[in-house]
Protein backbone atom coordinates (compact mmCIF):
# COMPACT_ATOMS: atom_id res chain seq x y z
CA UNK A 1 0.00 0.00 0.00
CA UNK A 2 1.55 3.70 -1.03
CA UNK A 3 0.21 7.24 0.11
CA UNK A 4 -2.10 8.43 -2.69
CA UNK A 5 -1.91 11.75 -4.05
CA UNK A 6 -4.86 13.42 -2.42
CA UNK A 7 -3.12 12.55 1.04
CA UNK A 8 -5.02 8.69 1.29
CA UNK A 9 -4.29 5.48 0.65
CA UNK A 10 -3.75 2.97 -3.15
CA UNK A 11 -3.80 -0.65 -3.00
CA UNK A 12 -0.01 -1.10 -4.87
CA UNK A 13 -0.81 -4.79 -6.75
CA UNK A 14 -2.93 -8.06 -6.02
CA UNK A 15 -7.19 -8.07 -6.11
CA UNK A 16 -9.29 -8.23 -2.99
CA UNK A 17 -10.75 -11.35 -2.70
CA UNK A 18 -14.26 -11.61 -0.63
CA UNK A 19 -13.14 -14.94 1.16
CA UNK A 20 -9.71 -13.32 2.98
CA UNK A 21 -11.79 -9.91 3.67
CA UNK A 22 -14.16 -12.50 5.71
CA UNK A 23 -11.83 -13.94 7.23
CA UNK A 24 -10.54 -10.60 8.55
CA UNK A 25 -13.77 -10.12 9.96
CA UNK A 26 -13.95 -13.40 11.99
CA UNK A 27 -9.92 -12.90 13.60
CA UNK A 28 -11.25 -8.70 13.75
CA UNK A 29 -14.21 -10.50 16.08
CA UNK A 30 -12.60 -13.20 18.17
CA UNK A 31 -9.06 -12.03 18.82
CA UNK A 32 -7.84 -15.21 17.90
CA UNK A 33 -6.91 -16.98 15.00
CA UNK A 34 -8.38 -20.46 16.55
CA UNK A 35 -11.69 -19.32 17.15
CA UNK A 36 -11.63 -17.80 13.60
CA UNK A 37 -10.52 -20.74 11.88
CA UNK A 38 -13.38 -22.74 14.25
CA UNK A 39 -16.52 -20.23 12.87
CA UNK A 40 -15.36 -20.22 9.77
CA UNK A 41 -14.65 -24.06 9.65
CA UNK A 42 -11.06 -23.74 8.30
CA UNK A 43 -8.09 -25.13 9.25
CA UNK A 44 -5.42 -22.30 11.74
CA UNK A 45 -2.77 -22.31 8.44
CA UNK A 46 -5.22 -22.37 5.40
CA UNK A 47 -7.32 -18.80 7.99
CA UNK A 48 -3.34 -17.44 8.15
CA UNK A 49 -2.53 -17.65 4.72
CA UNK A 50 -5.87 -15.79 3.85
CA UNK A 51 -5.01 -13.20 6.25
CA UNK A 52 -1.27 -12.71 5.19
CA UNK A 53 -2.51 -12.26 1.63
CA UNK A 54 -5.26 -9.99 2.42
CA UNK A 55 -2.28 -8.10 4.37
CA UNK A 56 -0.31 -8.46 1.16
CA UNK A 57 -2.36 -6.86 -0.65
CA UNK A 58 -3.02 -3.67 1.40
CA UNK A 59 0.45 -3.56 1.88
CA UNK A 60 0.31 -3.17 5.73
CA UNK A 61 -0.39 -5.75 9.03
CA UNK A 62 -3.88 -5.44 9.82
CA UNK A 63 -3.60 -7.14 13.35
CA UNK A 64 -0.46 -6.86 15.96
CA UNK A 65 0.12 -10.03 17.47
CA UNK A 66 0.31 -9.76 21.04
CA UNK A 67 0.40 -13.00 23.54
CA UNK A 68 -2.69 -14.12 24.35
CA UNK A 69 -4.46 -12.45 21.59
CA UNK A 70 -4.55 -10.20 18.16
CA UNK A 71 -5.46 -6.72 17.94
CA UNK A 72 -6.06 -4.11 15.31
CA UNK A 73 -3.71 -2.16 13.93
CA UNK A 74 -4.93 1.02 12.62
CA UNK A 75 -5.05 0.24 9.06
CA UNK A 76 -7.12 -2.81 10.45
CA UNK A 77 -9.16 -0.20 12.14
CA UNK A 78 -9.72 2.47 9.55
CA UNK A 79 -10.56 -0.78 7.24
CA UNK A 80 -12.80 -2.82 10.10
CA UNK A 81 -16.39 -0.39 9.03
CA UNK A 82 -16.08 -1.01 5.05
CA UNK A 83 -15.19 -4.68 5.82
CA UNK A 84 -18.64 -4.97 7.90
CA UNK A 85 -20.41 -3.36 5.60
CA UNK A 86 -19.33 -5.95 2.61
CA UNK A 87 -19.90 -8.48 5.12
CA UNK A 88 -24.22 -7.19 5.58
CA UNK A 89 -24.20 -7.24 1.89
CA UNK A 90 -22.92 -10.35 1.17
CA UNK A 91 -25.20 -11.84 4.00
CA UNK A 92 -28.34 -9.97 2.83
CA UNK A 93 -27.45 -11.15 -0.78
CA UNK A 94 -27.39 -14.75 0.31
CA UNK A 95 -30.43 -14.49 2.40
CA UNK A 96 -32.66 -12.91 -0.13
CA UNK A 97 -31.53 -16.02 -2.42
CA UNK A 98 -31.99 -18.44 -0.30
CA UNK A 99 -35.98 -17.07 0.37
CA UNK A 100 -35.95 -18.21 -3.31
CA UNK A 101 -34.62 -21.39 -3.82
CA UNK A 102 -34.51 -24.02 -1.44
CA UNK A 103 -30.51 -25.04 -0.98
CA UNK A 104 -30.25 -28.10 0.84
CA UNK A 105 -27.25 -27.46 3.59
CA UNK A 106 -27.08 -28.32 7.13
CA UNK A 107 -28.45 -25.60 9.58
CA UNK A 108 -25.72 -24.32 12.02
CA UNK A 109 -26.29 -24.09 15.29
CA UNK A 110 -23.90 -22.17 17.44
CA UNK A 111 -23.87 -22.34 21.26
CA UNK A 112 -21.26 -22.68 23.95
CA UNK A 113 -19.39 -25.68 24.97
CA UNK A 114 -21.98 -26.58 27.77
CA UNK A 115 -25.15 -26.15 25.58
CA UNK A 116 -22.95 -27.76 22.46
CA UNK A 117 -22.66 -30.97 24.91
CA UNK A 118 -26.12 -31.27 25.69
CA UNK A 119 -27.46 -31.12 22.08
CA UNK A 120 -24.64 -33.48 21.48
CA UNK A 121 -25.85 -36.08 23.97
CA UNK A 122 -29.37 -35.82 22.49
CA UNK A 123 -28.06 -35.57 18.86
CA UNK A 124 -30.32 -38.48 17.68
CA UNK A 125 -33.60 -37.31 19.06
CA UNK A 126 -32.71 -33.79 17.80
CA UNK A 127 -32.26 -35.20 14.19
CA UNK A 128 -34.93 -37.40 14.44
CA UNK A 129 -37.39 -34.21 15.79
CA UNK A 130 -36.06 -32.00 12.93
CA UNK A 131 -35.68 -33.90 9.77
CA UNK A 132 -32.81 -31.55 8.86
CA UNK A 133 -29.55 -32.04 8.59
CA UNK A 134 -27.31 -29.72 11.60
CA UNK A 135 -23.82 -28.17 11.76
CA UNK A 136 -23.46 -27.73 15.56
CA UNK A 137 -20.71 -25.02 16.29
CA UNK A 138 -19.38 -25.15 19.66
CA UNK A 139 -17.66 -21.46 20.18
CA UNK A 140 -17.28 -19.14 22.39
CA UNK A 141 -17.26 -16.37 20.00
CA UNK A 142 -20.15 -13.83 19.24
CA UNK A 143 -20.92 -15.85 15.35
CA UNK A 144 -22.97 -13.14 13.40
CA UNK A 145 -26.40 -14.18 12.27
CA UNK A 146 -27.17 -11.22 9.96
CA UNK A 147 -24.13 -12.28 8.38
CA UNK A 148 -24.59 -15.65 8.25
CA UNK A 149 -21.87 -17.22 9.84
CA UNK A 150 -24.85 -19.25 11.13
CA UNK A 151 -28.27 -19.66 11.00
CA UNK A 152 -29.79 -20.26 14.89
CA UNK A 153 -27.56 -19.29 18.05
CA UNK A 154 -28.36 -20.06 21.66
CA UNK A 155 -26.75 -17.83 24.02
CA UNK A 156 -27.14 -17.23 27.63
CA UNK A 157 -28.21 -14.40 29.34
CA UNK A 158 -26.34 -11.70 27.73
CA UNK A 159 -28.65 -11.10 24.14
CA UNK A 160 -27.54 -8.88 21.92
CA UNK A 161 -30.64 -5.86 21.71
CA UNK A 162 -29.18 -4.46 17.88
CA UNK A 163 -29.88 -5.90 14.35
CA UNK A 164 -33.45 -7.42 13.08
CA UNK A 165 -33.21 -10.53 15.39
CA UNK A 166 -35.87 -12.73 16.64
CA UNK A 167 -35.50 -13.85 20.01
CA UNK A 168 -36.89 -16.74 22.05
CA UNK A 169 -36.25 -18.05 25.74
CA UNK A 170 -35.42 -22.06 26.21
CA UNK A 171 -35.35 -22.21 29.77
CA UNK A 172 -32.35 -21.99 32.26
CA UNK A 173 -29.19 -23.62 32.57
CA UNK A 174 -28.36 -24.89 35.85
CA UNK A 175 -24.43 -25.29 37.03
CA UNK A 176 -22.61 -26.65 40.03
CA UNK A 177 -19.47 -28.92 41.45
CA UNK A 178 -19.28 -32.40 40.81
CA UNK A 179 -16.36 -35.20 42.16
CA UNK A 180 -15.92 -38.32 41.41
CA UNK A 181 -17.95 -40.71 43.60
CA UNK A 182 -14.83 -41.89 46.72
CA UNK A 183 -13.06 -39.23 46.18
CA UNK A 184 -13.85 -37.37 49.38
CA UNK A 185 -16.73 -39.49 51.96
CA UNK A 186 -17.92 -36.07 52.92
CA UNK A 187 -17.94 -32.49 51.38
CA UNK A 188 -20.42 -31.34 53.85
CA UNK A 189 -18.18 -30.40 56.21
CA UNK A 190 -14.64 -28.33 56.23
CA UNK A 191 -12.63 -29.58 52.31
CA UNK A 192 -9.23 -29.79 54.28
CA UNK A 193 -7.30 -28.62 51.18
CA UNK A 194 -9.17 -31.28 49.12
CA UNK A 195 -8.34 -30.48 45.15
CA UNK A 196 -10.69 -28.39 43.19
CA UNK A 197 -9.92 -27.93 39.18
CA UNK A 198 -11.09 -24.53 38.47
CA UNK A 199 -11.99 -21.90 35.07
CA UNK A 200 -9.57 -19.22 34.31
CA UNK A 201 -8.80 -17.35 36.29
CA UNK A 202 -10.78 -13.84 36.62
CA UNK A 203 -11.57 -11.10 39.11
CA UNK A 204 -15.02 -10.51 37.75
CA UNK A 205 -17.92 -11.09 39.76
CA UNK A 206 -20.26 -12.50 39.52
CA UNK A 207 -19.09 -14.98 37.19
CA UNK A 208 -18.80 -18.71 36.88
CA UNK A 209 -14.50 -18.85 37.20
CA UNK A 210 -14.88 -16.39 40.38
CA UNK A 211 -18.01 -18.94 42.05
CA UNK A 212 -15.60 -21.94 41.56
CA UNK A 213 -12.56 -19.82 43.70
CA UNK A 214 -14.73 -18.29 45.81
CA UNK A 215 -16.67 -21.35 47.31
CA UNK A 216 -12.72 -23.23 47.25
CA UNK A 217 -11.72 -20.60 49.47
CA UNK A 218 -14.82 -20.18 51.98
CA UNK A 219 -14.44 -23.78 52.76
CA UNK A 220 -10.89 -24.95 52.31
CA UNK A 221 -10.10 -26.22 48.97
CA UNK A 222 -7.28 -25.74 46.77
CA UNK A 223 -7.08 -24.98 43.18
CA UNK A 224 -4.61 -27.94 41.73
CA UNK A 225 -4.96 -26.50 38.21
CA UNK A 226 -7.53 -24.27 35.68
CA UNK A 227 -8.70 -26.12 32.71
CA UNK A 228 -11.13 -23.49 30.21
CA UNK A 229 -13.15 -25.52 28.11
CA UNK A 230 -15.64 -28.43 29.56
CA UNK A 231 -14.14 -31.88 27.55
CA UNK A 232 -10.63 -31.21 29.69
CA UNK A 233 -12.76 -30.48 32.65
CA UNK A 234 -15.23 -33.63 32.19
CA UNK A 235 -12.25 -35.77 31.73
CA UNK A 236 -10.08 -34.70 34.64
CA UNK A 237 -13.32 -35.19 37.46
CA UNK A 238 -14.02 -38.44 35.90
CA UNK A 239 -10.25 -39.77 36.33
CA UNK A 240 -10.19 -38.48 39.79
CA UNK A 241 -8.31 -35.72 39.94
CA UNK A 242 -10.67 -33.27 41.44
CA UNK A 243 -14.26 -31.40 42.42
CA UNK A 244 -15.40 -28.70 39.38
CA UNK A 245 -18.16 -26.98 37.69
CA UNK A 246 -20.38 -28.93 35.08
CA UNK A 247 -23.57 -28.37 33.32
CA UNK A 248 -26.07 -29.98 35.83
CA UNK A 249 -28.10 -32.06 33.01
CA UNK A 250 -23.86 -33.19 32.60
CA UNK A 251 -23.15 -34.09 35.99
CA UNK A 252 -26.45 -35.43 37.24
CA UNK A 253 -26.68 -38.04 34.86
CA UNK A 254 -23.18 -39.37 35.29
CA UNK A 255 -23.43 -42.31 37.53
CA UNK A 256 -19.53 -41.85 38.83
CA UNK A 257 -19.93 -38.49 39.95
CA UNK A 258 -21.50 -36.68 43.06
CA UNK A 259 -22.55 -33.03 43.92
CA UNK A 260 -20.74 -30.98 46.37
CA UNK A 261 -22.74 -28.81 46.68
CA UNK A 262 -26.29 -27.89 45.58
CA UNK A 263 -26.72 -25.48 42.00
CA UNK A 264 -26.71 -22.08 42.81
CA UNK A 265 -29.29 -20.19 41.84
CA UNK A 266 -26.46 -17.38 40.94
CA UNK A 267 -24.97 -19.94 38.74
CA UNK A 268 -28.38 -20.42 36.84
CA UNK A 269 -28.80 -18.90 33.51
CA UNK A 270 -31.35 -18.16 30.84
CA UNK A 271 -30.61 -19.81 27.59
CA UNK A 272 -32.19 -17.89 24.33
CA UNK A 273 -32.51 -18.81 20.82
CA UNK A 274 -31.74 -16.03 18.06
CA UNK A 275 -31.95 -16.15 14.30
CA UNK A 276 -32.23 -13.45 11.76
CA UNK A 277 -35.49 -12.37 10.89
CA UNK A 278 -34.83 -13.02 6.79
CA UNK A 279 -34.15 -16.91 7.89
CA UNK A 280 -36.33 -17.74 10.45
CA UNK A 281 -39.12 -19.06 7.89
CA UNK A 282 -36.78 -20.79 5.55
CA UNK A 283 -38.49 -24.78 6.28
CA UNK A 284 -35.13 -26.61 7.49
CA UNK A 285 -34.50 -23.36 10.44
CA UNK A 286 -38.14 -23.30 11.34
CA UNK A 287 -38.03 -26.97 11.99
CA UNK A 288 -34.67 -27.09 13.71
CA UNK A 289 -35.64 -24.04 16.14
CA UNK A 290 -38.99 -25.93 17.00
CA UNK A 291 -37.27 -29.04 17.79
CA UNK A 292 -34.83 -27.38 19.99
CA UNK A 293 -38.36 -25.34 22.10
CA UNK A 294 -39.60 -29.09 22.27
CA UNK A 295 -36.30 -30.28 23.33
CA UNK A 296 -35.67 -27.71 26.33
CA UNK A 297 -39.12 -28.17 27.30
CA UNK A 298 -38.99 -31.71 27.99
CA UNK A 299 -35.76 -31.60 29.98
CA UNK A 300 -36.07 -28.04 31.58
CA UNK A 301 -36.05 -29.76 35.41
CA UNK A 302 -32.72 -31.59 34.54
CA UNK A 303 -31.27 -28.46 33.14
CA UNK A 304 -32.06 -26.28 35.73
CA UNK A 305 -30.86 -28.92 38.59
CA UNK A 306 -34.28 -29.15 40.38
Amino acid sequence: MSPGGDGGWMIDDGALDWEDIRVFLATARSGSLTDAARALALSQPTLGRRLKRLEHVLGAPLFDRLPNRLALTPLGRAVLDSAEAMGAAAAAFARRADRQVAVPQPVRVTATSSVSTFLTTHLPELLSDTGADLTILSTRAALNLAQREAEIALRMDRVPVEGDLVTRRLGRFGFTLYAARGLRPDWSGPWNGAPVIGLPETRRRPSQSGWVDDTAAARGGRIVARLSELPMRLDAVRRGVGATLLPCVLGDRDADLVRVVEPPDALREDVHLLMHSDVRELPAVAAVAEALVRLFRRHADALAGV
